[in-house]
């Protein structure tokens, strides 16, 4: 397994590092790393076969990592809402990107305080 570094911007405190990790000569899974001031956040995505295996946002040094679609501590509000920004311009060129995106929008929707089902947050 090798490391392919296919992207490297450094302007005005972002870093994005992209790079394919190959094997045999062919690239198999994609790597990410994005900072933005106190923002960070790396993702590992299998090319072969469609899984984000890796996934970690974090916000001031407090992280959160995604095991199974799932972040090992509920990640704070605005580390939701940044990393969601930040993707989502990343989701252009980057498949990584794109499932971090998924995986984040994801959850905040699935642990979002009000569900469609509840009707105690409707006026009547």
């Amino acid at each position: 397994m090798s490391e392919e570094l296919t992207l490297l911007v450094r302007r005005r405190g972002l870093l994005i590092k992209k790079a394919f990790i190959k094997h045999n000569g062919r690239a198999v899974g994609e790597y990410i790393y994005v900072k933005r001031g106190l923002f960070e956040a790396e993702a590992e995505f299998d090319l072969e076969d469609g899984v984000l295996y890796y996934l970690q946002i974090c916000w001031f040094r407090r992280c959160s990592v995604w095991f199974d679609g799932e972040p090992d501590r509920p990640p704070a509000a605005a580390l939701i809402k940044k990393a969601l920004a930040i993707l989502s311009e990343m989701a252009s060129f980057s498949e990584a990107a794109k499932a971090a995106l998924r995986a984040v929008a994801s959850w905040k929707s699935r642990s979002s305080q009000f569900r469609t089902s509840d009707l105690t947050h409707r006026l009547v």
